[in-house]
């Protein structure tokens, strides 16, 4: 492990309070239902999104905002790795952690050039910056109750530095439930809901097989147009894409009991 012999030392003379002080975080899924996190389930409960870095000086550095995407750096983790998002290229790292300490890996990716030149020298410095994290904290308030400042994850790197970074919840904490995959045919033309009178989404689900062939389709049904949580339909072109499918728990009577989010679009075109 990285860390500074001075910090080795307050570690181990305080490693018996540690354990006992980690903030645990409470959350509430949309269901109403309550679930206590452990720090580390916090930490893959939420996307983290970098809100400034904090250098050796005490002065603070606003999030890099990227071209492409409009958005700042973030941080998933998973899976014993850390998806590095909202860049140039597809960044990611191993990590490993304890009560106070967290390594990461060598950061490996695509290699793609960057259309902005500046980006791409922010990216460099970040694959270059984030092995040599030492330690992390959490401070998080209370998730559960309503209007809750978002949880802030503090990355302390061996130059002094510290990027602060505010938690969004992961669609699996907010429906308190896994993904299933699905792929949706999205017909060009929309049609109207006989209920809401919405100009609502005609859609039906397709299967593949191991090799990527379609097996199968389902009958075409109709989805209100915020159906799909980040798609965004274009009138007149048929698209094919991927969702992550959460199973509503407890549903009140008469509403959905099933979520979509958008991932990527599979295939596009005026005629599939």
């Amino acid at each position: 492990m990285k860390r500074k012999l001075a910090y080795l030392t307050a570690v181990l003379a305080t490693a018996g309070l540690a354990a006992c002080s980690a903030p645990s975080t409470k959350v509430m899924t949309d269901t109403g239902e309550i679930v206590t996190l452990s720090p580390e389930q916090t930490l893959k409960a939420y996307h983290w999104n970098l809100v400034n870095t904090i250098k050796a000086d005490g002065s603070a550095e606003p999030a890099w905002v990227s071209s492409t995407t409009n958005q700042p750096l973030m941080l998933t983790f998973a899976e014993n790795r850390v998806a590095i998002q909202n860049l140039c290229n597809t960044m990611n790292a191993g990590y490993a952690l304890t009560e106070r300490d967290i390594d990461f890996s060598q950061v490996a990716g695509t290699m793609k050039m960057c259309s902005d030149p500046q980006l791409m020298q922010y990216e460099q410095q970040v694959a270059k910056q984030l092995p040599t994290a030492t330690d992390w904290n959490l401070a998080s308030a209370d998730q559960s109750q309503t209007n809750a400042p978002a949880p802030i994850l503090t990355l302390h790197f061996e130059n002094g530095d510290k990027w602060r970074l505010e938690g969004k919840p992961t669609a699996e904490t907010k429906y308190g439930s896994q993904a299933e995959t699905v792929f949706l045919e999205i017909a060009p033309q929309t049609e109207v809901c006989p209920q809401s009178g919405n100009n609502c989404l005609k859609v039906r689900s397709i299967t593949y097989d191991g090799n990527g062939v379609q097996t199968s389709a389902g009958d075409w049904v109709l989805f209100q147009p915020s159906a799909i949580n980040g798609y965004t339909h274009q009138n007149g072109v048929h698209q094919i894409i991927r969702t992550k499918r959460y199973e509503i728990k407890n549903a009140p009577a008469g509403s959905a009991t099933e979520a979509y989010e958008f991932d990527m679009v599979v295939a596009t075109g005026k005629a599939l």
